[in-house]
């Protein structure tokens, strides 16, 4: 039996939330090394830099992951590698295709996102932001109509983190989703999910904050 998979990230949310989630979900015991950003007025990266080069990792970054001598970075990457292993892929071509479009779609809605909160500026940003908000939205409750799922009555990877994405924007602006009743339906059903459920009750889940220490918004509550 091969070591259990190691996770490693800063002491947020961010981009690593969804993969706890999947992993959570599938019940996939895992390590979790965290690292912690220091505060103002430098918000050191010395707590990962140290290591950032002397870990193996082809493209240093973080999240990574480690699965018994298998090392990955990229968090898009990191979920279609767990959701396979565990039998979750359709094995259609276009089905698969179907999910690197949402999860490419969700990496670069959560980018503009980043580019927000990480913006010493967000403050005079953020109701740019929002104002273009509802149009983004839209897109995601009309692919997702009376879906259960993204793709169908299957949960898959992207749907972790499109919950997960959902959250973060509300946290930023509780109000967003006042419009799109199903996808307020999709948020509740995913946090019904049994294992959900349950992680997000236990001491292990990270509620807060999403951002890091050098954000502008970190949604610490």
């Amino acid at each position: 039996m091969g070591s259990l998979p190691v996770l490693e990230y800063w002491k947020i949310r961010g981009l690593a939330q969804a993969i706890r989630l999947l992993f959570h979900y599938l019940g996939q015991e895992y390590v979790e090394e965290l690292y912690e950003a220091g505060g103002p007025p430098d918000f050191s990266r010395e707590p990962w830099l140290k290591h950032k080069f002397n870990k193996g990792l082809d493209f240093p970054n973080l999240p990574y992951l480690i699965d018994d001598g298998f090392k990955i970075t990229q968090s898009g990457a990191i979920l279609e590698y767990v959701a396979d292993k565990h039998g979750m892929l359709p094995t259609s071509a276009k089905e698969r295709a179907v999910l690197h479009m949402l999860q490419n779609e969700l990496s670069g809605f959560r980018a503009s996102y980043g580019r927000l909160v990480y913006n010493p500026d967000f403050s005079k940003l953020k109701q740019g932001f929002l104002d273009e908000l509802p149009q983004k939205l839209r897109l995601w409750s009309n692919y997702l109509g009376d879906k259960q799922w993204l793709t169908g009555d299957k949960i898959q990877y992207p749907d972790f983190n499109l919950y997960d994405f959902l959250d973060a924007l509300q946290n930023l602006e509780p109000s967003c989703l006042k419009d799109f009743p199903n996808l307020q339906r999709y948020m509740k059903r995913f946090e019904d999910l049994d294992k959900i459920k349950e992680f997000q009750k236990s001491d292990a889940y990270i509620a807060h904050p999403f951002n890091n220490t050098v954000a502008a918004w970190r949604g610490d509550a």
